[in-house]
């Protein structure tokens, strides 16, 4: 009855601007425009998701019982430097997405997968509950597509009555950096694997458990592991379990648990952190020093109060060369610009017998930041015998 009304009142509406001179044409459009009025089409979302799994594990620590649920996803096509991987985990009715706003709500918490593993993994402590999960791919912070998917919760294991002895385990450790934002953080990244050449087909459980040497241990059940800081699933494509830490000079203990249909083993190893980096200024000499054989090349260096002085020298011995080139320049072991710049000097034939030298060149030692310069010199020589160079180089240690 209202909607009638309002009709009607949009007619009397039309009629009384007619009536009173103004054009029809003008009616006629501003219908149009009411016409053309009203929701806006929702945003076109992309298919960029070829496939997303979601599988889930029972594990117990101590008295707790969890579910982790690994979302493992793959897209069509690589993903783009500003494109990111973000899933978000609620209650099935309520958790949801707005293909309007594209905007994500009801979520009870969200994961983004930063070190682009293809897995993102959750974990809630009730492993009876059944979530529902939004996995989004975001270009510059919005959403240009998305999957959902749906966990089931895992089945709690019988403990196998029977033991068994896994086969051998090894680590290796190193340092990555990884950029968030632009932003770099240097992580440690641990990989457990079995001995080369293990038959595993047997086993229906493989896991590892990340924890602090004085703390991680095995329940008295020889199955479950308590006051551990990270769980990895045994990825039997790439070979070995996955672990990631910020911590990258803290040692771990892992101990890694097995079991087959009847049986069941575990292994345990004692992991050092990753050497640190060499120091780029490794190999540094302190001045006075010199750099090469000046009979024939070398730059030499010397030290005086805050100021550090160079100059590259060579010697002609015969009266014959027609060219002579020699610079000194200096960088930074990033190979940056250095505290000063070139210096070089240039002689055409014809060229006497003796000693040639650029100018010297110096810095304010207490002005420079780095721990070290690069010093560098290049020689070129040209005569009878066609064009002779040489190159040195070294580094120095600045006080």
């Amino acid at each position: 009855m209202r909607l009638s009304n309002l009709f009607s009142l949009l007619i009397l509406s039309f009629f009384l601007v007619s009536c009173n001179g103004q054009s029809t044409k003008n009616d006629i459009s501003a219908f149009a425009l009411l016409g053309s009025l009203g929701a806006p089409a929702d945003p076109i979302l992309e298919n960029k998701f070829e496939s997303l799994q979601s599988t889930t594990y029972y594990r117990k620590d101590g008295n707790f019982q969890f579910q982790d649920i690994v979302l493992q996803y793959k897209l069509k096509t690589a993903k783009e430097d500003s494109e990111t991987i973000e899933a978000y985990m609620g209650n099935p009715n309520e958790i949801t997405f707005n293909s309007k706003t594209g905007i994500v709500s009801g979520q009870i918490t969200q994961m983004e997968d930063s070190f682009k593993t293809n897995y993102i993994v959750f974990s809630y402590s009730d492993y009876t509950k059944i979530f529902k999960f939004i996995i989004t791919l975001k270009k510059d912070g919005k959403i240009i597509s998305n999957r959902e998917v749906t966990s089931t919760p895992p089945t709690v294991p019988a403990i196998p009555p029977n033991a068994i002895t896994l086969p051998n385990i090894s680590y290796e450790t190193v340092r990555s950096i990884f950029y968030s934002d632009g932003v770099p953080t240097e992580y440690q990244i641990i990989r457990v694997k079995f001995q080369a050449g293990s038959d595993l087909s047997a086993y229906k459980k493989l896991d590892a458990y990340l924890g602090r040497p004085t703390k991680i241990s095995l329940a008295a059940d020889n199955y479950n592991v308590i006051n551990y800081i990270k769980v990895s699933f045994y990825d039997k494509y790439a070979g070995y379990f996955y672990f990631i830490t910020p911590e990258v000079n803290s040692a771990y203990k892992i101990i890694v648990v097995g079991s087959t249909d009847d049986a069941k083993g575990n292994r345990s190893i004692d992991t050092v952190p990753p050497p640190p980096p060499a120091s780029p200024c490794l190999g540094s000499v302190n001045a006075p020093a010199t750099i090469g054989n000046c009979a024939s090349h070398c730059l030499v260096v010397d030290l005086v109060g805050n100021q550090m002085e160079y100059i590259a020298k060579t010697s002609v011995g015969t009266t014959t060369e027609e060219y002579l080139y020699l610079d000194s320049t200096s960088s930074t072991v990033g190979g940056g610009i250095g505290p000063v710049g070139m210096a070089y000097i240039e002689h055409f034939s014809p060229i006497g017998i003796g000693a040639y030298q650029t100018d010297p060149k110096s810095f304010d030692v207490t002005a420079y930041n780095n721990a070290c310069v690069v010093l560098s010199s290049y020689l070129q020589q040209e005569g009878p015998t066609g064009i002779r160079d040489n190159y040195i180089t070294g580094k120095v240690n600045v006080p």
